[in-house]
């Protein structure tokens, strides 16, 4: 079975060779590496040509965002399978081996946890996400509008099941656009889970993680939550125009959209969006949301409402701190340890 790694990059030349040696190195022996570099100013291009023969390199003259590199790389791909590994991540040797015999007739997607690394590639002792669905998601599509999984570097998907929603809308997915084919796959076939991380993502956002958030590219709380609302109703646009399904909600915030919630209105109130929110129904709606989300034991349920109560009820200096153990690997572990998890983890859902 052929596979294809297709690596999107704008300005990652500092990690390019790291994503691209790690998609070369599969043991599977059908894998073609397509790399798009969406117009970028730094070395990236220098960086492409040193592997000349051993991937195909597309260029974009002009920088037109992630939508656009993903649906040039998808469009010159061949393979049965494929994989959008962003620039700045890294794949095992064996991920695209470990990941095919779990593709039986009815998998869409084979999806997989990713190890934590900074920005030198140094593990941080964190592996994401912390809760992963499988098998049929649709009824936790149709409760939250999308489901937890990794983000974009972690999916392994079956070519049929996300073709027919190529090519992207350039101008809706400037960036998150490894969104669609998370969403809309599972409308194709069942999520299967790996067994392990085969993978690892980098964080390399310090002044985001300094202030307790998680990931690259927001760099405000209210960003990231408007950002979420997009996700989900430009990908469910998509599936009503496509398959002709329509999701009318209302939809209720999954667990770390609540999290996010809580430390933009306590932390961030000049730029919270949403101004009917109080302590009380924060702690209510995580309440319900908990109830309803699948994956989460007794212990970690209780950790997340210990963590929020902190989060609306504390001083404001004492809140940034529970804030800061929202990225604390030290707590995560013992949560999972205790919560029967046996591997170090954190409360995330899909990141771009």
């Amino acid at each position: 079975m052929l596979v294809s790694i297709v690596i999107n990059n704008h300005n990652y030349g500092r990690f390019l060779a790291q994503a691209i040696d790690s998609a070369l190195a599969q043991t599977h022996p059908g894998v073609e590496v397509i790399v798009c570099d969406d117009a970028s100013s730094d070395h990236s291009w220098a960086v492409i040509k040193r592997y000349a023969g051993r991937l195909t390199a597309l260029r974009h003259e002009t920088n037109q965002g992630q939508a656009a590199a993903m649906n040039t790389g998808f469009a010159a791909s061949n393979g049965d399978c494929v994989l959008f590994l962003d620039a700045d991540d890294v794949l095992d040797p064996e991920a695209v081996a470990t990941c095919l015999p779990l593709f039986t007739a009815d998998v869409a997607k084979v999806q997989f946890p990713l190890r934590c690394i900074d920005a030198r590639g140094h593990a941080t002792g964190r592996q994401i996400p912390f809760v992963m669905h499988e098998g049929d998601v649709r009824p936790v599509i149709r409760r939250f509008g999308s489901y937890a999984g990794p983000p974009s570097s972690g999916n392994c998907y079956r070519r049929t099941a996300i073709a027919r929603y190529f090519p992207l809308r350039a101008s809706d997915w400037r960036r998150a656009a490894d969104t669609p084919p998370f969403v809309l796959s599972a409308f194709q076939g069942r999520v299967a889970n790996a067994p392990r991380a085969l993978g690892s993502y980098r964080v390399h956002g310090a002044a985001n993680r300094a202030r307790g958030c998680f990931g690259n590219i927001t760099t405000r709380y209210a960003e990231s939550l408007r950002m979420d609302v997009h996700r989900r109703s430009a990908s469910l646009a998509i599936l009503e125009r496509v398959d002709g399904i329509v999701l009318p909600g209302p939809f209720l915030p999954a667990p770390w959209t609540i999290r996010t919630r809580a430390m933009s209105w306590r932390l961030e109130p000049d730029h919270h969006p949403y101004l009917q929110d109080s302590a009380r129904s924060l702690l209510a709606l995580q309440a319900q949301s908990l109830r309803a989300c699948p994956g989460y034991t007794w212990l970690e349920r209780r950790a997340l409402q210990a963590w929020l109560l902190g989060i609306v009820l504390m001083p404001s200096r004492m809140a940034f701190k529970v804030a800061l153990a929202n990225t604390s690997c030290r707590l995560r572990r013992w949560v999972g340890l205790f919560g029967g998890r046996e591997q170090p983890a954190a409360w995330s859902g899909p990141q771009a």
